[in-house]
């Protein structure tokens, strides 16, 4: 594989990458150093690439050690910076028990936020983006059952969060 075929793969999955660095980040700043990091990353190792179809789940593994690498150097030096509007936490929605088909990104993503990092990683990454549990457990360098399990436990914690918003929904409107 040449660079220019390189680079045609991997500016094809930009999209999805942004949206998982988008995910995976608190804020709008930090997703964009993110995905800027990781192209770099993979365009000074792009020959290491074996196989073309594995490009898109090769960006998402870099993606993500990335990220957690920043993680780890900033529980050893804590930051100090400013919070935009954008890196606020949203508050869980509340939504009506017919109003389940119809969630919107927020009441997902307000959900999405109450899961540990793992379950919301692997949630996201087979149910967002599609991959296979054997592709998560090679993105995730974790056991294919360790997938299978924290994809179900990430699945029946957002069932409930999502239904325990509905269930107090539906009492608020039954109080007079």
């Amino acid at each position: 594989m040449t660079r220019d075929e390189f680079s045609e793969l991997a500016l094809a999955c930009l999209g999805e990458v942004t949206a998982f660095a988008r995910r995976l980040t608190p804020g709008g700043a930090d997703a964009d150093d993110l995905i800027q990091s990781t192209y770099e990353r993979a365009f000074a190792t792009w020959s290491t690439l074996r196989e073309r179809r594995a490009c898109r789940a090769w960006l998402f593994q870099i993606a993500r050690h990335l990220h957690f690498d920043r993680l780890r150097a900033v529980k050893a030096r804590p930051e100090l910076r400013l919070i935009d509007d954008d890196d606020a936490i949203p508050a869980v929605a509340t939504m009506a028990a017919d109003a389940i088909e119809r969630l919107d990104a927020r009441e997902i993503n307000a959900a999405l936020s109450h899961l540990d990092e793992a379950q919301r990683e692997a949630v996201l990454l087979c149910d967002l983006w599609g991959f296979a549990y054997d592709e998560i457990a090679a993105i995730t360098s974790v056991p294919i059952g360790t997938v299978r399990s924290r994809i179900a436990r990430g699945r029946a914690r957002l069932a409930a969060l999502l239904g325990n918003a509905a269930s107090a929904e539906q009492s608020e409107r039954r109080r007079p």
